[in-house]
């Protein structure tokens, strides 16, 4: 008698120890797919290089907004249950009854692509790419104080590069400016808004006041970075 309650204890025991195993091994997998994911998102900046003809252009305009609001869709069949979040690899516990990170992340590119110079647009997206899952990583591992201060200095890299044909000083101030509003938006958590936006937008609101700006200010606009494919269509 004893000998089998034992028994069906260290079974019972063991059965836990591999289902934590597994558990640790989906959120493991389910952590690093979500890195992937944001690095993914500068595959975007691909919109930049697509020719500048008539068929493009119109795809150009139509296929971004649809993506998103058959994202968007998406996203209020599955809260609403009649898609199971099971479906969704990667979705985190706080995102079961809210919009997924990812059509937050979709939206600020969206609206950046379109309504943003790219100026402004390629660094705030590059922040998200790379910035963003960098801070994560290293707020994890390390502390908060570590994650912004590598955070500051890598998206005030990425500002400075896209801004580097400015003149010095205003290519400094749109780094600082920049790269401040990615770590504020990066770092200030909302239950509705996510910080996949928020690292996205805050900064492009900041740089969208200093280029309204710039031609009072005694200083010309920066050239693009990123031209379209002069090859023939």
């Amino acid at each position: 008698m004893v000998k089998n309650v034992k028994e069906t204890f260290k079974g019972t025991k063991q059965k836990i120890i591999d289902t934590r195993d597994k558990i640790n091994s989906i959120d493991f997998d389910a952590h690093w797919y979500r890195r992937v994911f944001h690095a993914f998102g500068a595959s975007f900046l691909f919109y930049y290089i697509l020719p500048d003809v008539d068929w493009i252009n119109i795809l150009k305009f139509w296929v971004p907004p649809l993506i998103v609001i058959i994202a968007l869709l998406i996203e209020l069949l599955r809260i609403k249950g009649h898609i199971n979040s099971s479906h969704f690899f990667g979705l985190r516990l706080y995102e079961q009854k809210r919009i997924g990170s990812y059509v937050f992340f979709a939206v600020a590119i969206l609206v950046l692509l379109r309504f943003f110079p790219q100026q402004i647009a390629i660094p705030c997206i590059l922040c998200a790419c790379f910035a963003d899952p960098v801070m994560g990583e290293i707020r994890n591992r390390f502390c908060k104080t570590n994650a912004v201060l590598v955070g500051f200095v890598l998206c005030m890299f990425f500002f400075v590069f896209t801004w580097y044909k400015a003149d010095p000083f205003l290519m400094i101030l749109v780094g600082i400016v920049g790269a401040y509003g990615a770590v504020i938006g990066e770092a200030k958590k909302f239950y509705w808004l996510d910080d996949d936006f928020m690292i996205q937008m805050v900064p492009a609101i900041l740089l969208a006041i200093i280029w309204f700006a710039i031609p009072y200010i005694g200083f010309s606009y920066p050239p693009d970075i990123i031209y379209p494919d002069l090859m023939p269509w």
